[in-house]
Parts: C-alpha cells; sequence; structure tokens
C-alpha cells in the first residue's frame, strides 16, 4: 500500500498524479467531500468520504473530490465536476 495523507471531508487538494503526468484531472483543485447516494449504492466499502479499494500495487484508499472546475476525461467524456480520487495523487492545499 502506497503512503498517503489522511483526508477529511472539507479539506483542500491538488490533483497530481506523478505516475500518469497525462492523467485528466491532473493539476484540478477540489474540496474532499462525502460522495453522492448514487455513488455510495453503486460502490461498496464507502466510510464517509473515503473507500479502500483493491489496486495492483494492494489496497488503498480513495476519496470523493468535488472539483472547482469541471473537466473532461481521456476519452472526452465528461465534464466531471466530482470525482474517487486515489489519496496518493492528492496533495493538500490548507
Amino acid at each position: 500500500m502506497s503512503t498517503s495523507r489522511t483526508f477529511r471531508a472539507g479539506d483542500r487538494v491538488l490533483v497530481n498524479n506523478r505516475d500518469f503526468p497525462e492523467f485528466w484531472a491532473n493539476g484540478a483543485v477540489g474540496t474532499v467531500s462525502e460522495p453522492p447516494e448514487g455513488v455510495v449504492s453503486l460502490a461498496d466499502g464507502w466510510s464517509g468520504n473515503i473507500r479502500m479499494v483493491l489496486t495492483a500495487r494492494g489496497i488503498e484508499p480513495y476519496y470523493w473530490v468535488a472539483l472547482d472546475e469541471p473537466r473532461l476525461d481521456d476519452d472526452g467524456d465528461g465534464p466531471y465536476q466530482e470525482a474517487e480520487l486515489a489519496a496518493a495523487w492528492l496533495e493538500a492545499l490548507n
């Protein structure tokens, strides 16, 4: 599991996926928040604003982040105002 910071709802963050510089959300600024009920009902494992996800690197924390400005993903889908993002991709701003 990667080392990453623990975030709380209301924390301001910058998205910075160093492994994939072209990641669609890189450079986005947002606020850690609670996921919508629809997301919670579709994806098991949410505990407040965090979900532990099994990845190729092991179990990692992911957070729900409300982005300040909507973004299109790599396929041109969106724009997305909110997203589930790995803690390893988030840098604290506050």
